[in-house]
Order: structure tokens, then sequence, then C-alpha cells
């Protein structure tokens, strides 16, 4: 497979366009800063980036490609091939498991880095592969066509304070300021709302200063009687103490 990949290397000979990323791009592969697209298909995308002050160009699987094991062999023993041919060429290069596979490559410039890119993606595909016989029928497409995002890609350590988008700082600077607008409209329109609004009417409550303690009125201390005559007093003639009524005298 190696020598049918070499004698069917992909090459393109029109001006690459380089685009933005997108939302869904990461930011950086390991220590490759990413700045823009230049490339996308079936098997991964082609990114242009800058590693230690140099232009690189970073290849990395589509999310369809790297749920393949056999997308991802076919990828990474083409980075192999690469590395036994020209190991200066590959700046970086990750295969691991658990995200999608990418390296990163040296270029003069965009087209040339984007033809490497497209001999390393066309085994993925099988685009290398020439067809035999006499083609008929449909075109083959393997089974994650159609799934052409980025891959799983990791970043660490985040690239705090470094923006994890294209945006610039005048971008913070207006959200921020879109921000105080905001609270300054919502302040202003409570202040004349409470403004507007009529003073609450004097209800029957307590005047002014401490209030005077409460006198108990009559019907506080309970029932009380009007005969002014005078009142009937105990008979303490009889035995006291015992509690029992005096028999009557015979």
């Amino acid at each position: 497979m190696r020598d049918q990949h070499s004698q069917h290397a992909v090459r393109v000979t029109e001006t690459v366009a380089l685009t933005r990323l997108t939302r869904r791009d990461p930011p950086a592969l390991g220590a490759v800063e990413l700045t823009g697209r230049l490339h996308r298909d079936d098997a991964g995308l082609v990114y242009a980036g800058h590693h230690g002050g140099v232009d690189v160009v970073a290849v990395l699987l589509t999310a369809g490609a790297e749920t393949d094991s056999y997308a991802r062999r076919r990828f990474c023993d083409a980075v192999q091939e690469l590395l036994d041919r020209d190991p200066d060429q590959v700046v970086l290069y990750d295969d691991d498991i658990d995200i999608a596979p990418w390296v990163a490559v040296r270029a003069t410039s965009w087209e040339e880095g984007v033809d490497t890119a497209r001999t390393l993606l066309a085994p993925v595909t099988l685009a290398h592969v020439a067809p035999t016989g006499t083609v008929q029928g449909p075109d083959f497409r393997p089974h994650w066509w159609g799934r052409d995002d980025a891959g799983r890609w990791r970043l660490w350590p985040l690239p705090w304070p470094r923006s994890l988008s294209q945006s610039g700082w005048w971008t913070f600077v207006a959200s921020f300021a879109l921000i105080v607008a905001i609270a300054a409209l919502a302040l202003w329109i409570a202040i004349k709302i409470f403004e507007n609004s009529p003073a609450p009417p004097p209800g029957p409550g307590p005047g002014p200063g401490p209030n005077p303690p409460s006198t108990p009125t009559p019907s506080d201390t309970g029932p009380t009687t009007t005969d002014s005559g005078p009142r009937p007093t105990p008979d303490t003639s009889g035995p006291t103490g015992t509690g029992q009524p005096t028999p009557p005298i015979v």
C-alpha cells in the first residue's frame, strides 16, 4: 500500500484560500496555534498554523473518519511513511486513541502544505487506489461519509488568558460596554418608575413619637356591681378550721 500511496500522491495546482476558523474548529492542536482553514474533505481537515514562529500545516481527521479504526490505521501508516521518507518535515504528531489523530508538517507555501495533506488523507478514503476494471454504478463512499466536522481534539493546558476564538480585544470591549449600557438603562427605568408612582395614603396608625402606655379599661378587669349598699360579712362565730356546717339546736 505504501508503494501505491507514493505512486498516486495527489497534487493540486489551484490557489489555496485561507478561511476563518469556525466555532467547531480547535484553536490549537498541541503546541500548534491554528489561524485558519485551508482544505476539507470526507477524510480530514487541513489548517494553517504556527509553531515556534514557523508556518506549518496541520491535518486532523474528521468526526466520521476518526471513529473508523481502519481509516485511523491507514492515516497513521501514511504519516509513518512520511516520517521514514523525510523526518524533518513532520513537526508534531499525535495518534492518541482518545482523540482524532493529527499531524503538523512544514511547508514553504500553503499550496505545498495542502499537497502534502491530501497525500496523507488519500489512504483514509482509499482515493489513492486506482479503480480496477471498468467503472460502473455509483461511486464508493465510506459508511461515515457526511460527518465532515473536526474530530475529537484536546486542548490542555487551557490557553488562558488567550482567547479560544478569532475575536480580538475590541470584541470584549464592545461586549463590556454593551453590558454597562444595558445595566444603566435598567437603573434609569427603575428610578423613573419610582418617581412617578403616587405616595401611599396615610393610614390610622399611631402618631409621631413614642406611644403612651395603655391603661386597663373596666371591661378588662372583669364584671362590676352597681349595688352600693352594705355587703354581708361572713359569720365568724362558729367553729373554724373544720370545714363542717354547724348542726341545728333542737
